[in-house]
C-alpha cells in the first residue's frame, strides 16, 4: 500500500473553529480530499499568536509589509511568525503542496482584502501563501483545490 501524499490545509477548511469570528470554513468535499491525501491542518494566524475570535485583519501595505486589524492595531508580527512556523512544518514533514483559504490575509493565493475593511478584494497574496510559494511549495486555494 502506497502512502498518501501529505498536503498542508488551512485548519478552518477542515472544520476547526479558528477563523477571526470563531467559526470555520469546512469544505463539503473534505472526505474525498482525505481519501486522496494525508491532510495536515494548520492555522498560521492562531500559530502566530492571535486569539480566536479576534478582530479581522487586512494587509494595508505589501512593501513594507503591514497588516492592521479593524481596531487599527498593527498585527504584522503575528502573521509573519505564523507564516514562518508554517514553512518550518512543511519542511519538517516534507510537504510540497498546500490548500489555503482564499482571500485571507494569511492564506489568500490570488486575492486579499484591500486594507479598507470594505469587503473589496485586490490582487495579492497572503503572508503565508507568499512565503510558501517563495520556498517552492505549490499553493492552491479551496476554490481550485488540486485541479489546476
Amino acid at each position: 500500500m502506497s502512502r498518501k501524499e501529505k498536503v498542508l490545509i488551512s485548519a478552518c477548511l477542515v472544520g476547526e473553529n479558528v477563523k477571526y469570528n470563531g467559526k470555520n470554513n469546512k469544505l463539503s468535499n473534505l472526505k474525498e480530499l482525505g481519501d486522496k491525501f494525508e491532510l495536515i491542518p494548520f492555522c498560521p494566524e492562531v500559530e502566530g499568536g492571535l486569539p480566536t475570535p479576534r478582530p479581522p485583519a487586512e494587509i494595508v501595505s505589501f512593501n513594507p509589509l503591514k497588516l492592521i486589524n479593524k481596531e487599527q492595531k498593527d498585527v504584522t508580527k503575528y502573521f509573519l511568525k505564523g507564516a514562518k512556523k508554517c514553512l518550518k512544518l512543511c519542511r519538517e514533514q516534507n510537504i510540497k503542496k498546500a490548500i489555503l483559504k482564499a482571500n485571507s490575509p494569511s492564506c489568500g493565493r490570488d486575492f486579499v482584502y484591500d486594507g479598507t475593511f470594505s469587503g473589496k478584494l485586490t490582487k495579492g497574496k497572503g503572508v503565508t501563501a507568499d512565503l510558501l510559494e517563495k520556498n517552492g511549495i505549490e499553493v492552491f486555494c479551496e476554490k481550485t483545490l488540486l485541479s489546476e
